[in-house]
C-alpha cells in the first residue's frame, strides 16, 4: 500500500512545488507591498511630526505675543486711568474757577449797581 501511495506522491510533488513556488512569490509580493506601506506610513508620520513641531513653535510665538500685548494693554489702561485722574482734578479746579467767576461777576454787578445808584444821587 505504501508503494501505491508513492506513485501518487510522485505525481503530486511537481504540483506541490509549483504551489509553494507561487506562494513564495505571492508572499514576497505581499511583503514588498507591506514594506512600501510601512515606508509611506513612516513618511506620513514624519510629516505629521514636522507639522506638529511647526504648530508648537507658532503657538509659542503667539503665546509670547499675547503676553507682550497683555503688558501693553496693562500699560495703556494705567495711562488712561492716570489721564482720567488728572481730568477729574482739572474738572474740580474748573468748577472752582466757575464758582469764583460767578462770585466775581455777582460782585461786579453789585458794584456797577451801587455805582449807578451813587451817580444817580450825585446828579440830583
Amino acid at each position: 500500500m505504501l508503494l501505491e501511495l508513492l506513485s501518487h506522491f510522485a505525481r503530486l510533488a511537481p504540483v506541490a512545488d509549483r504551489y509553494f513556488a507561487g506562494r513564495a512569490v505571492n508572499d514576497k509580493a505581499q511583503q514588498e507591498t507591506l514594506a512600501g506601506l510601512a515606508a509611506e506610513v513612516r513618511g506620513g508620520l514624519g510629516k505629521l511630526e514636522e507639522a506638529r513641531e511647526g504648530l508648537g513653535r507658532q503657538l509659542q510665538e503667539q503665546g509670547a505675543q499675547a503676553a507682550e500685548l497683555s503688558v501693553e494693554v496693562t500699560r495703556a489702561r494705567m495711562g488712561v486711568e492716570s489721564v482720567e485722574a488728572r481730568l477729574a482734578g482739572t474738572e474740580k479746579k474748573l468748577d472752582r474757577v466757575r464758582w469764583m467767576l460767578g462770585a466775581v461777576f455777582g460782585l461786579l454787578v453789585m458794584a456797577v449797581a451801587l455805582l449807578a445808584v451813587l451817580v444817580a444821587r450825585g446828579l440830583h
